[in-house]
């Protein structure tokens, strides 16, 4: 028995009907690395963190001061999306700046953002 079968399903298709195809060649990191960064952007805060910063670079501080938060909150927030590699950081005097790491956040940001209203 098959999957479809177990389920009570009728059999789509039959073995051999389509050809043959190879998996896809994608390191086994690249998945690790994936699903880790889509753990960091299944929080709204961050991902509305990220939406913030994808209008330009901001301080710590004004971070907290948008969404109403301890500085704390923001720094441990900050933190995890910087190890995800999604936010690069730059201290000046006793500020810190965060912004995107790079094009691709910003594309994912928006792209997700933009496929969750169609």
């Amino acid at each position: 028995m098959n999957d479809e079968t177990d389920r009570g399903l009728e059999p789509v298709c039959a073995p051999g009907a389509h050809p043959q195809r190879e998996p896809v060649e994608i390191p086994d990191r690249a998945f690790g690395g994936a699903v880790a960064l889509f753990k960091a952007l299944s929080d709204e805060r961050r991902l509305r963190t990220l939406a913030f910063l994808s209008e330009g670079e901001a301080c710590g501080s004004e971070i907290a001061a948008i969404f109403d938060e301890p500085l704390s909150t923001v720094s441990h927030r900050m933190k995890l999306l910087e190890t995800a590699g999604l936010v690069a950081r730059r201290r000046a005097g006793r500020h810190v700046y965060f912004r995107l790491l790079d094009k691709h956040v910003f594309s994912l940001v928006r792209d997700a953002l933009e496929h969750a209203l169609e």
